[in-house]
């Protein structure tokens, strides 16, 4: 199977607008208003060696998808960034019951920096009113601030 395009941000928001959908986005969803949307969360500090949860609450008023996940990690100095990310992450949405991955995976496979995004292979759809559960492992016996981001768009009136 041949690898699969990836449009600028602007791109695929102006497809979207226009009619042209990409495969993967849900039937029920198009033409339905959409609008650029970040979700986050801080784990400021994630103790050293310990293991965090962090709920993202998702607007009741429209659907989420996710396009890519940025982690950014600092020390708790919040002025030197860290290289390397010993941790663990797991992620589970609450509306549909379903953890992403079957145990704990390096955070590097989920996420990547500001400046490379990590983008998802398939978009992840989140319903109205559900909650993202972000867990963190601390590897490393040292404390360090991780900040997560969602990028992607609300899809207002969908539940899928």
């Amino acid at each position: 199977m041949p690898p699969v395009a990836r449009l600028p941000a602007g791109a695929l928001a102006d497809a979207i607008n226009s009619g042209r959908y990409p495969f993967w986005f849900p039937q029920g969803a198009r033409g339905l208003a959409i609008d650029y949307a970040v979700y986050g969360t801080d784990f400021v500090p994630l103790p050293l060696s310990a293991t965090v949860g962090n709920p993202i609450n998702i607007d009741g008023a429209s659907a989420f998808m996710i396009l890519s996940a940025v982690l950014v990690e600092t020390f708790i100095d919040n002025t030197t960034f860290m290289v390397q990310s010993p941790l663990l992450a797991s992620i589970k949405d609450t509306g549909s019951s379903r953890d992403l991955a079957n145990t704990p995976i390096p955070a590097s496979n989920w996420f990547g920096t500001a400046q490379e995004p990590k983008y998802w292979d398939i978009p992840k759809i989140l319903a109205p009113n559900t909650t993202l559960i972000v867990t963190l492992q601390n590897l490393e016996a040292v404390a360090r601030n991780v900040r997560i981001a969602f990028h992607g768009f609300k899809i207002f009136g969908f539940r899928p």
